[in-house]
Parts: C-alpha cells; sequence; structure tokens
C-alpha cells in the first residue's frame, strides 16, 4: 500500500474525511499538521501514519514522502534553533529533572522547502491548529507557492542531502551542537510540550 493510500485509509478511519475528498497537496499538509505533537515510535513515515502522531522530524518526512507520491519534490531542512523559556512555569518535579536548569530549550528543527510551479515554498507542519490557542506559531493556510512560519527562530540551517537518512543526519547535528546536559535537558522538554499541547 502507498503512503497516500494509507494516509487516506487512517483519516477516513479517524473521521477526518469527507465522502468525497479529494488527496492533494493541501489536504495533506492539513492531516499531517493536525497529528498530535508527540514523538512516535520511530520517524518512518508508515509508523507516523499509523500512530498518527510525530515532532518536526517524523511529521516533515512523512509529508516529504508524501508530496514526492503526488510527484512533487521536496527538501527536507534542517537548523539549529535554541528557546529561552520560563522555568518558573514548569511543574516542579520537571524542573528537578532538568540538568542545566536555564530554560535553555535547544534542538535542530526540520521543515520542508516544496518546490511548487510558483517556485520553492517553505511548509512547516509541526504545530497542530490546536496550538495556536498556546501562542504557539501555527500555519493556518496552505496556499501553494506561499512560504509558510518556520516553528522556530533558525540559527544556521542546511538542506538534508538526497541520499542521506535525515534522522542520522539530525542526530550528528545535535551531537556537534549541543552538550550532554542540553540535549538531557531536549528530551525532557520535548516530552513536556507533548503533555502541555494534548
Amino acid at each position: 500500500m502507498d503512503l497516500l493510500d494509507m494516509l487516506s485509509r487512517k483519516a477516513d478511519e479517524r473521521g477526518l474525511l469527507d465522502t468525497d475528498h479529494k488527496i492533494n497537496a493541501e489536504t495533506i499538509f492539513y492531516l499531517v499538521r493536525d497529528m498530535p505533537y508527540k514523538r512516535a515510535s520511530d520517524t518512518e513515515p508508515e509508523t507516523i501514519i499509523s500512530e498518527w502522531r510525530g515532532t518536526c522530524s517524523g511529521k516533515h518526512y512523512l509529508l516529504k514522502a508524501l508530496y514526492q507520491e503526488l510527484g512533487m519534490q521536496a527538501k527536507i531542512m534542517a537548523c539549529t534553533n535554541e528557546t529561552i523559556i520560563d522555568v518558573n512555569g514548569l511543574p516542579v518535579e520537571v524542573r528537578e529533572q532538568l540538568k542545566i536548569g536555564a530554560g535553555r530549550f535547544v534542538d535542530v528543527h526540520n521543515y520542508l522547502v516544496l518546490e511548487t510551479p510558483e517556485g520553492e515554498m517553505i511548509v512547516d507542519a509541526t504545530w497542530p491548529i490546536t496550538a495556536e490557542s498556546k501562542g504557539l506559531p501555527v500555519n493556518g493556510e496552505f496556499v501553494i507557492g506561499v512560504d509558510q512560519t518556520i516553528a522556530c527562530q533558525p540559527i544556521e540551517t542546511w538542506v538534508v542531502p538526497e541520499g542521506v537518512d535525515p534522522q542520522t543526519f539530525k542526530q550528528e547535528l545535535l551531537v556537534d551542537n549541543y552538550n550532554e546536559d542540553e540535549l538531557a535537558d531536549r528530551e525532557i522538554l520535548i516530552s513536556v510540550v507533548s503533555e502541555w499541547l494534548r
């Protein structure tokens, strides 16, 4: 079964598509965007669909594969970023687990650059529409050829080379750019954000 068919069937099962639906670039974006922000058991496209969840990496690896099945080309992008968060707003048990305790959330973020007839287009499906009420930068519309907002403020950006496993590429960037304590805090904070968005 191809991914488009798998996505369509799973969305049908979840009551997310009308009976006369058409799977196109826009519909695909909305379905993937609105998957809960939560880690799946791995980042393979089939897993993201079957578990119906993902973070920035899994969602965008899936989007690239889906757009390719539609005959569209896309590049996976990776960028370093850092966000200062108010640790005092976190539960005490979470604050006690943090290694650096300074509320510095570091990550390598993934998004897409999609090739369209109108030119290249930034696509970021990280945050589901429900995250808008939490003040996160949700992309409410998908308009072919119109750049979307990246879910972070990139520091340094790379195109993941074709033929290179994007998750391996990401892991290498994480290890190259951040220390063990920062990476440990990253794991805790991703889990916290996932629960916060439930």
